[in-house]
């Protein structure tokens, strides 16, 4: 298996949003009604969504009296350690064998959310209407027709590049010894978080600014949720039976930070 990757060099990107436009069109995603919202400047909308499967972040913090205006395309990390994976409990969350990228295979999906609820970036949303759980798929039926995902072709200041994995690292290590020659502190995310993830950051202010997990890890309670679904098939799980038990585990995690905090 040849893991396919997607680069970020965020020192390029300008946040046009041609690659959550495009994403938009690809996908045949629903328009949303959005605005805008005290604390983000310009970003828009606020997070993904069903509808939503990429999204510009826009950061501002001041330094030394100066504006650092930066920005982050979000959408699903593509994780080699993949969360979502571990506690679907009816494996509708799939990782294709050629490439190596995490989409939904709706035809098993029966909503219930897990994905959601354990995702350490909170990238699946469910769509209540379907039912089903969505979230970028990295143009998994354009990587399998050859091209690349309908985001990087899209992006006007070439930020984003795709291709293999291991090459991107090579590159993305060599443009961070570039920019910190001009001066910057850049992090790159994404070479060992969660073993590895398939879409990798050049974060040129380093990893504070940029709202991104400093140590992402699979929720340790998922071998619990697993448990107590045993008794159920395949077949005889239901969403709201899923949602039980998240909300037990929940009210357990609450207790033992209370536990915690009292001593």
């Amino acid at each position: 298996m040849i893991k396919k990757a997607v680069l970020f060099d965020l020192s390029k990107c300008i946040a046009c949003r041609s690659c959550q436009v495009a994403c938009k069109q690809w996908n045949n995603l629903a328009a949303e009604k959005t605005t805008f919202f005290e604390g983000t400047g310009y970003q828009n909308p606020k997070d993904l969504s069903p509808k939503t499967w990429t999204v510009v972040k826009f950061f501002e913090k001041k330094v030394n009296g100066n504006i650092i205006w930066a920005f982050r395309k979000h959408q699903c990390m593509q994780c080699s350690d993949a969360a979502c994976i571990t506690v679907c409990p009816v494996k509708a969350m799939t990782r294709d064998e050629k490439t190596d990228i995490v989409y939904v295979n709706e035809k098993l999906c029966i909503g219930c959310g897990a994905c959601q609820e354990y995702c350490p970036f909170g990238v699946p949303h469910v769509d209540e209407n379907e039912e089903k759980s969505k979230k970028c798929t990295s143009c998994i039926d354009r990587i399998n027709d050859g091209l690349e995902p309908a985001c990087v072709k899209a992006c006007l200041t070439e930020a984003l590049e795709f291709g293999n994995r291991e090459e991107l690292v090579i590159k993305a290590k060599a443009r961070a010894k570039e920019l910190e020659i001009a001066g910057k502190r850049p992090y790159i995310y994404g070479i060992k978080e969660l073993k590895g993830l398939n879409n990798i950051y050049i974060l040129p202010e380093g990893l504070d600014l940029y709202d991104l997990p400093k140590s992402p890890e699979v929720p340790k309670d998922i071998g619990l949720l697993n448990d107590l679904l045993k008794p159920y098939s395949v077949f005889t799980l239901t969403a709201a039976a899923v949602g039980l038990a998240i909300g037990y585990l929940k009210t357990v995690r609450h207790e033992q930070v209370k536990e915690k905090e009292n001593g």
